[in-house]
């Protein structure tokens, strides 16, 4: 085979997918290739039958991956759908007052915001 020329935007999406995949204790090396041949490893490929991003992945793969979190008991994959979850909401929202109102029931968005705000305000001035 002949060597892999990548774009820089390339580059940084396989160091991205090895450095989780060893978080997740998955093969790097492996992780990379799946994502280079489902995508070329860009995050904007939909293909035809409506999988998308860097793993084309399908609506019943996301769900099947929600539901395989419950039975595995995986902190870190809870977590990174977590995150995902949080950055698309920040994308939405813009601000960190707004997005997390739509996180919560609505019933309790002053209670949720005033929690996150003093949460927030003890972790920045806690030492670890």
């Amino acid at each position: 085979m002949t060597e892999l020329i990548l774009s820089q935007k390339q580059i940084e999406t396989k160091v991205k997918i090895e450095l989780l995949a060893k978080l997740f204790g998955v093969d790097p090396t492996w992780a990379a290739a799946i994502a280079m041949t489902e995508s070329s490893l860009g995050k904007y490929q939909k293909s035809s039958t409506d999988c998308r991003g860097v793993f084309q992945m399908s609506s019943i793969a996301m769900k099947d991956l929600l539901f395989a979190m419950e039975l595995v008991n995986d902190d870190l994959i809870d977590i990174v759908c977590g995150l995902s979850f949080l950055k698309l909401l920040m994308q939405r929202w813009k601000t960190y007052e707004e997005a997390p109102l739509h996180f919560c029931d609505p019933a309790d968005r002053s209670f949720y915001l005033n929690r996150v705000k003093d949460y927030m305000s003890s972790f920045k001035n806690q030492i670890i």
